[in-house]
């Protein structure tokens, strides 16, 4: 075979492999648009779609793109949302029927409503109506539309796990239009088991007067299963699973006789332990025929609080002040260091027993004491290292859990003797929370790491409560804890009508804090019993929240299980697109959307790999080639007034402290709880190194807090340069540029540091993290230079 024959065997191979590789896929290709104008609309009716993690403020313009049908994805066992948006010519009522997919498939129809922000959470937040509670309808139901404003209509679709795959269509029909709606079902089913764990303090009172349920008898118990069902359904867990029922009340008591010996005897049948964890932790239960199914298919609550402290004091002992006739004195306590104390011994006897108990019945690794939150001060870590100490010595396999980030304090304490002696970190998603320490922890000591939510998780951090936030924040949840294998979440307050929310969403600087639902009354009175269908009303965030979650699933199902520290899988190269850093992440619908429908297809066995999709570029720089970007951070209208500003041959672009901006393509994500006076622009016309004009120029931020950097720019391979420092004394510097530590708590002293080390941008975005709390952030200049394409091919 001669040298011709050869190499045009190998391009008919080369070819080959082209046209596989590029066979359009189920869905028609790799991305679709999910945002458009809808061809159905008249010039009555404008209808248009986009992703539920868009929110549709009213004023809104209609999408420019078309598009014939709604497309919806879903694997079995699944909730999927969409939305449609009509806005009319002229004020008036619609009508609106959703039709059905057939097979089992059931959906719920809502009303997109707004709620009135007078105050913005932060720079990210807008004023003015802003859409979040989704106000139940029934199809059929005639609808108020105003003249030149978006009304949305959601809905959600659940597929059974026994529906076969493949295409199904029906009609959404509003004002007369029907709107044809697609749904793809994948080939393969979501787990019945949740493999995130939370723990949501939702109020079951407040839900029962709301509804106006009275009594104890079948409404009562039916609002029960519901409330239950509603969290498990959004893969969630109730801080009380088993209420009305439980093991423990008030600072870890028995709620079910106790004897004082060791022996624990359920005698409270459906109002005790044994029979609603049948039913909500085994998921069998019928709780004396209470009930006539099973829970949930019969699948319950992954996790349950077994108990609890009684106030927020950490260095304070929470445990009842009597106890099997033994009364409590401080010398009791971590001061007094005396675990063989009267009251100790029945105490610590009591805690084994329980132990004893809930592997008996099959509960124990379900199980946690929750016993201390927040600890702040050294006073704090002592108690906790003391009475966890005992507590694993005397029940060691009951598993603990704080309401703290890993703390050497607590964990490098004397007294703390065992490993995994706290089995459950639970940090405030914030400035101390530090993931790498969180995955050292579960590596090397088992030691699992939650996150929670305050209105302090600020910017530059998502946070999945605030309501003025993007709606695509509640689904990034999902995709962080798998990136940073965080195994649960937590927060505080799920449905706090203490004030109206529709009214007062703003109770303590946060919107959308306390509440993840909302009354059934836009007045916050009770409603009539059973007048709403007894119907649940939901907050965009909470559907979005349950949708990353739902995501989770669809890696979790990719990788073949939990993702392990320090180990690579299959699905951490599709979520670190998505997830840059703790501080940084591609906050675009469209691109999310299409890489979950990749990962579905893939499961599903309709396409053999995933493709290799990024986002859509924000600014016409991130086209084309890689290439070579220079950046001075000073005031662009300052000093150096050099226009351009050349040094050395390069000719830097003049950027300052500005917010991140579409149009710029560039810009900051400032921490929000810094003034904006304390994040500015520097010169320093003394500075005697050369190069002067750019070790002279600086943005700083002297509030002691992390801010990030964002840079539009092609994908591509980059080395990078940064340069941090001043004249001033002794200053810790912190640079993270796309997830590469550059500088880390290294300090300047008159002088400055120059860093250059190569990293790889996939998000059309390069991000730099700058500072760290407790440190002044500085940054000088940037050198961003393309890897020529040779050089990559030589790696």
């Amino acid at each position: 075979m001669n040298n011709a024959m050869i190499i045009n065997r190998f391009n008919v191979i080369i070819l080959s492999v082209l046209v596989i590789l590029l066979r359009p896929i189920a869905g028609n290709a790799q991305t679709e648009d999910y945002t458009f104008k809808l061809t159905q609309s008249t010039s009555a009716y404008q209808f248009w779609t986009t992703p539920p993690s868009e929110r549709v403020f009213k004023t809104d313009a209609v999408p420019t793109d078309t598009g014939s049908i709604v497309k919806v994805y879903a694997a079995k066992r699944e909730f999927e949302p969409f939305q449609i948006i009509v806005k009319p010519t002229s004020s008036g009522n619609v009508t609106v029927t959703m039709g059905s997919f057939g097979t089992g498939i059931t959906t719920e129809l809502f009303q997109v409503k707004y709620i009135n922000v007078t105050t913005a959470t932060d720079y990210l937040g807008k004023t003015g109506a802003n859409p979040d509670p989704l106000w139940p309808i029934a199809s059929g139901a005639s609808i108020s539309v105003t003249a030149s404003q978006n009304t949305a209509f959601w809905i959600n679709v659940y597929v059974p796990s026994t529906t076969a795959a493949g295409n199904y269509t029906t009609n959404v029909t509003i004002g007369g239009v029907a709107i044809p709606v697609r749904l793809h079902v994948f080939n393969f089913t979501l787990p019945a088991q949740l493999h995130v764990n939370s723990q949501m303090n939702f109020s079951h009172q407040t839900i029962l007067a709301k509804y106006s349920v009275s009594g104890t008898g079948a409404d009562y118990w039916m609002y029960v299963d519901k409330m239950k069902k509603f969290l498990i359904d959004h893969r969630l867990v109730p801080s009380s699973v088993l209420w009305s029922g439980g093991l423990t009340t008030n600072g870890a008591a028995p709620y079910i006789d106790y004897n004082c010996s060791g022996t624990f005897t359920d005698n409270e049948g459906i109002w005790g332990f044994e029979q609603p964890a049948a039913r909500y932790l085994n998921g069998t239960g019928l709780m004396s025929s209470t009930f006539t199914q099973p829970f949930n298919g019969g699948v319950g609550f992954p996790s349950f609080m077994a108990a609890t402290f009684q106030n927020n004091d950490a260095s304070a002992d929470q445990r009842p002040s009597t106890f099997c006739s033994q009364t409590r004195t401080t010398s009791d306590w971590y001061t007094g260091n005396n675990p063989s104390s009267a009251y100790n011994q029945k105490w610590f006897q009591y805690m084994t027993a329980m132990q004893n108990y809930l592997n008996a019945k099959g509960y124990l690794s379900r199980a946690y004491y929750y016993f201390a939150n927040e600890p702040q001060n050294q006073a704090d870590y002592d108690a906790v290292a003391w009475y966890s100490r005992y507590l694993k010595q005397y029940a060691p396999n009951l598993k603990l859990m704080v309401s703290e980030e890993p703390k050497p304090e607590i964990y490098n304490h004397a007294n703390y003797f065992y490993n995994h002696q706290i089995d459950i970190w639970l940090p405030h998603f914030g400035l101390h929370f530090n993931p790498a320490l969180s995955q050292q922890r579960l590596k090397n000591n088992s030691e699992e790491s939650w996150i929670y939510f305050l209105k302090s998780t600020y910017l530059p951090r998502f946070n999945s409560i605030t309501l003025d936030h993007p709606a695509i924040e509640g689904k990034f949840l999902g995709w962080f804890l798998w990136k940073y294998r965080v195994r649960g979440v937590a927060y505080y307050t799920f449905n706090d009508w203490s004030s109206n929310p529709w009214t007062s969403p703003n109770p303590n600087g946060q919107n959308g804090e306390m509440f993840l639902m909302y009354p059934p009354s836009e007045a916050n009175t009770n409603i009539t019993y059973g007048s709403n269908g007894h119907r649940f009303v939901p907050s965009i965030r909470l559907e979005m929240i349950r949708d990353g979650l739902e995501d989770y699933e669809y890696f979790y199902l990719l990788n073949g299980g939990q993702p392990q520290p320090d180990v690579s899988n299959a699905a951490d190269a599709q979520v670190n697109k998505v997830i840059g850093m703790p501080t940084s992440y591609t906050r675009d619908s469209e691109f999310m959307y299409n890489l979950r429908r990749l990962i579905g297809l893939k499961l599903s066995g309709e396409i053999a790999t995933i493709p290799d999709i990024a986002p859509a570029s924000v600014h016409s720089r991130s086209n084309g080639a890689p290439g070579n970007y220079y950046i001075n951070f000073q005031d662009p209208a300052g000093q150096p007034t050099d226009n351009p500003l050349i040094v050395n041959g390069r000719t830097y672009m003049k950027i300052g402290n500005t917010l991140y901006s579409p149009s710029l393509g560039y810009g900051w994500y400032r921490a929000a709880d810094v003034p904006s006076a304390n994040f500015y622009t520097a010169w320093d016309q003394w500075v005697d190194p050369e190069p002067k004009k750019l070790l002279g120029s600086a943005v700083i931020n002297d509030y002691s807090r992390e801010d990030v950097f964002e840079f539009d720019l092609p994908n591509g391979t980059y080395n990078v340069t940064v340069c941090v420092g001043s004249r001033s004394s002794t200053r810790y510097h912190t640079i993270v540029i796309e997830g590469v530590s550059f500088i880390n708590s290294e300090t300047t002293n008159n002088s400055w540091i120059t860093r250059t080390k190569t990293v790889t941008v996939k998000d059309k975005k390069l991000s730099l993290q700058m500072g760290k709390y407790d440190q002044i952030g500085y940054i000088n200049y940037l050198h961003i230079e393309a890897v020529p394409s040779y050089l990559l091919w030589t790696r």
